[in-house]
């Protein structure tokens, strides 16, 4: 398991020390693409599930380093296409497959909100190849209306692990 947090999302030390035992994390740097980070973290880390933590809005990833659109995901189509596939077989093959309970969840608020959110899933599914969990309404703090329940599984329903402890869900005061 893989949690990636952007720079521009707030209390982000809250979210990687609400970590669940054993998750790998990579905090993003504003400074450089959002995208090729993920892609370098993936590749090092070997994760068969990635949690990807940023702002959102109706079919868009706010990254820092600039949003993920139904109208650019063909430029990062090679970045994503490799997140998920190919991974070795067992530790000496050299036959490479995709691991059976592989998927991507997007903690941003309001992604899959709308035709254009359900574009942006379907396209981005596309690419990646595996189950796609977000939502269409806010993530975060329920104090401020938001739920850490993903509510959209694309293309079919599938059971994702939550990346986070409990006390980090009463704690954290802010949505995505």
């Amino acid at each position: 398991m893989l949690i990636v947090i952007d720079a521009n999302v707030e209390h982000g030390d809250a979210l990687a020390a609400g970590a669940i035992k054993g998750a790998k994390l990579t905090m993003l740097n504003a400074e450089q693409d959002s995208i090729e980070q993920i892609t370098q973290a993936i590749h090092r880390t070997n994760a068969t599930s990635l949690h990807i933590v940023t702002h959102g809005s109706p079919g868009c990833l706010h990254f820092s380093s600039g949003d993920l659109t139904v109208g650019n995901l063909h430029q990062y189509a090679e970045h994503i296409e490799s997140w998920f596939r190919y991974r070795p077989f067992h530790s000496r093959s050299r036959m490479r497959v995709q691991a059976h309970d592989s998927f991507l969840s997007l903690y941003a608020c309001n992604v899959a909100n709308g035709e254009v959110g359900q574009a942006f899933l379907e396209r981005l599914h596309y690419l990646v190849g595996v189950s796609i969990h977000a939502s269409e309404k806010k993530v975060g703090s329920t104090a401020l209306n938001g739920s850490w329940k993903l509510d959209v599984a694309y293309p079919f329903p599938h059971q994702a692990k939550f990346p986070f402890t409990k006390d980090l869900l009463e704690t954290y005061d802010a949505v995505l």
